[in-house]
């Protein structure tokens, strides 16, 4: 029989492997693992979700830095309405070309 040593438990690699329990963890066990760990992991440092005292993931978004935006200066004002007026009469030449095909 061959047994090997992991963490402090005993492997049976036969064929017939039956099982004592050792390798067995409750679920509580594990959910206060997971917790400890993501508590050394620092979860609120915005990576969108934190796990609760039972070990469950709460997922949230993570919402973006705001910042103001600027008004636009003259020289872009000037821009939107050129490209506006633009716009206007492409669509108009459209509906021209459509009504006159038609």
């Amino acid at each position: 029989m061959s047994d090997t040593k992991t963490q402090g438990k005993t492997l049976n690699l036969n064929e017939k492997h039956y099982s004592d329990g050792s390798e067995l963890i409750p679920a509580e066990v594990q959910a206060h693992i997971r917790y400890d760990e993501a508590q050394l992991a620092d979860t609120a440092s915005g990576v969108g979700y934190t796990i609760d005292d039972e070990g469950l993931i709460n997922n949230f978004a993570v919402e973006p830095d705001m910042y103001p935006s600027e008004y636009p200066s003259p020289r872009q004002q000037r821009q939107y309405i050129v490209l506006g007026v633009s716009a206007i009469l492409f669509v108009a030449m459209l509906m021209l070309v459509a009504f006159s095909v038609s």
